[in-house]
């Protein structure tokens, strides 16, 4: 297991409605959930609590678990698969009173700490084509593939809770090889599908993104983002800057941006930033290092990229200095993490 220093990853501040998922699905499959919990500090029943928050270590030790003892099943698929706009709770009811799928996303996205993921989303969008990108919040290979099945096949449930069972993706890339149960992707995606590639997204065609939703009601939606807000200025915290500092810097990692060229994205003075991180107990060159680290990892589980082209992707011209700050950040070389049984401390 990956050895994790950063202290968010302790900090029990992440909604249950995806362990939850996983432990119903794991009974199903005939796998006592109170195995997924044991040891951990928290029961079947904290998973049931809609108040319970657990840190990103708990819920990686349960994803391993069920992995481990339900392997090449494609079980994100089938958790995915499971899920409907009503188990990311206030939130979905939120996105469910939108004006349109568009408008509906885009609030899932503005607010998907409460959603319960573990993974980072961005949303890119043009006239045509709107894409949302997942990318490890910490760098954990081995449940990588299960967070990326487990949230597009969400995308694609609570999208047909909004719009209709007729929704399906323009096109689905997948940021790993393809796996040897490939054929269930093809069943649920129904859309062009792409393993192997640099990160992993999921597309819709803008005709779905405008369209309106019948549940749409502006009263009943304001009154859910009144209740949304109450949860969220009674979490909001230090973590909350982080990543809007680490969301900066992926939106420009290939240019390898500077403190000053991150605060004018936030629209804040480079005194500013640097004072609010030192105040929250970080540096800049901590979080900078902290995104290039998970980049890296996940971008070299791709065996169709070489080094050099890894390095170019976070920021570093000279594969050397890569290579360098890569040991720096791991204790390993590049090259070792594509060793089989290796994984970098």
């Amino acid at each position: 297991m990956t050895d994790i220093t950063d202290d968010r990853y302790t900090v029990a501040n992440l909604p249950v409605y995806l362990l939850r998922c996983l432990a119903a699905t794991a009974e199903d499959l005939g796998i006592p959930a109170s195995r997924l919990c044991m040891g951990l500090g928290l029961s079947v029943d904290d998973l049931a609590n809609p108040a319970s928050r657990i840190s990103y270590r708990q819920g990686s030790i349960m994803i391993r678990r069920a992995l481990q003892m339900a392997p090449g099943q494609g079980l994100g698929l089938i958790i995915g698969e499971r899920e409907t706009i009503a188990s990311i709770g206030l939130l979905g009811y939120a996105m469910l009173t939108s004006r349109t799928l568009g408008e509906a996303v885009a609030l899932g996205l503005s607010q998907q700490k409460f959603a319960g993921s573990m993974l980072q989303f961005d949303l890119d969008q043009d006239a045509q084509t709107t894409v949302v990108t997942a990318s490890l919040k910490f760098p954990e290979p081995e449940i990588h593939i299960f967070l990326v099945e487990e949230a597009f096949a969400s995308f694609l449930q609570i999208a047909r809770s909004l719009v209709g069972i007729a929704f399906k993706p323009k096109w689905v890339d997948l940021a790993y090889p393809e796996p040897v149960y490939a054929a269930e992707y093809r069943r649920v995606f129904d859309c062009p599908l792409r393993f192997g590639q640099k990160t992993s997204a999921f597309a819709a065609d803008a005709s779905w993104i405008a369209k309106p939703l019948l549940t749409y009601d502006p009263l009943s939606h304001r009154q859910a983002l009144e209740f949304l807000e109450i949860g969220i200025s009674r979490e909001r915290d230090k973590t909350e800057l982080f990543e809007s500092v680490e969301r900066a810097i992926r939106q420009r990692m290939q240019q390898a941006p500077t403190l000053s060229d991150v605060a004018g994205m936030l629209c804040l003075s480079e005194r500013t930033l640097r004072r609010r991180l030192s105040d929250s107990g970080v540096t800049y060159q901590a979080l900078l290092d902290s995104v290039r680290k998970n980049r890296a990892i996940e971008l070299l589980a791709n065996p169709r990229l070489s080094i050099e082209q890894v390095a170019l992707e976070v920021g570093f011209s000279d594969a050397h200095n890569f290579r360098r700050a890569f040991r720096r950040w791991t204790g390993s070389a590049p090259s070792e993490l594509r060793e089989p049984g290796l994984r970098p401390s």
